[in-house]
């Protein structure tokens, strides 16, 4: 089987590890997060159908003032032209690795709460290689424990095409493997429930052009805060605070996406124990300006896997 690496900089703070457990992505497939590797994994598809494995792991870098992300590549033809080239941008995607940072790593010096996580290189939200993927895994996290969600998106992603490196992972599954499963495997199988016409809507929609998350995806930096927070709204199972969440792993970090976690840790880190309401949790953080969310998100980050439990135990969408 044919291997490859590539070495991507980002410049520091930086941590694959408080990247890869910024949020609870990591447990879904087609990522893996290994403990005792201190690597992320994850299968991925090429647009010819290969199916790749991808070893993600952090390397001192030769440049001052910067980390090395290493990604070790197997598969058929891993080592053809363009292989790693392509997958070296999807994991910069995946990782936000271009992402300038600077801003939000200033508010952190000053403020106490932040101090791990400038300490540990926290900051980047971890999402999919495509905006298709980030939806789906987001309407089936909506308005369940997240331990729940994580099984019904792991039931959902066995559509997808086994990775020949390691059977046991399997690269997301395509708009068109979800269209042919069909609803009553969404509702059956997956147990969506209530989001399975919503997952097989979109679905049809992506496969057929009449969304185009990946232009979307592409126009998220241009487009303004409100446009692209219409936009999210439109497709059907993404509501307000599930487009708020969305736009933090499209690097807009203007408004907190403010669900019953949010509520609940307001309510105990905040406010002595009284409910609070979405304005007072909004105005606490305003002073943040663009970097709002992350300011919330990751003044509640601790360096350690499943960070997130709260009393209310529901997925923070």
């Amino acid at each position: 089987m044919d291997s490859a690496s590539i070495s991507l900089p980002v410049r520091k703070p930086f941590g694959l590890f408080a990247t890869a457990v910024s949020h609870g992505w990591y447990q879904t497939r087609p990522f893996r997060w290994d403990a005792r590797g201190e690597r992320l994994q994850r299968a991925e598809r090429l647009m010819d159908g290969r199916v790749m494995l991808l070893n993600i792991r952090e390397a001192r870098s030769a440049r001052r003032g910067y980390a090395d992300v290493v990604i070790d590549i197997m598969g058929d033809g891993a080592s053809d032209p363009g292989v790693a080239s392509e997958l070296g941008r999807r994991a910069c995607v995946m990782l936000r690795l271009n992402e300038d940072l600077r801003g939000f790593h200033e508010i952190c010096r000053r403020q106490p709460e932040l101090s791990g996580a400038l300490r540990f290189g926290a900051g980047r939200c971890m999402r999919g290689s495509t905006l298709w993927e980030d939806v789906v895994k987001t309407i089936l996290g909506t308005n369940v424990l997240w331990k729940q969600a994580v099984v019904m998106i792991n039931r959902l992603a066995e559509l997808g095409d086994p990775c020949p490196a390691d059977p046991t992972l399997r690269a997301w599954p395509t708009p068109g493997q979800v269209t042919r499963a069909g609803e009553r495997f969404l509702r059956d199988t997956v147990r969506a429930g209530y989001r399975s016409p919503y997952i097989r809507e979109l679905a049809h929609r992506q496969k057929s052009g009449d969304i185009d998350l990946d232009a979307l995806d592409a126009a998220a930096t241009k487009l303004s805060s409100d446009e692209l927070f219409k936009r999210l709204c439109a497709i059907k199972g993404i509501g307000k605070s599930s487009a708020h969440f969305l736009m933090n792993l499209l690097g807009r970090y203007h408004h907190i996406s403010v669900d019953s976690a949010t509520y609940a840790y307001a309510k105990r880190a905040f406010f002595k124990g009284k409910n609070p309401t979405e304005m007072q949790i909004r105005r606490r953080f305003e002073q943040f300006g663009k970097w709002q969310s992350l300011t919330y998100w990751f003044g509640r980050w601790t360096p350690k896997l499943e960070w997130w439990e709260d009393a209310s135990g529901r997925a923070t969408r």
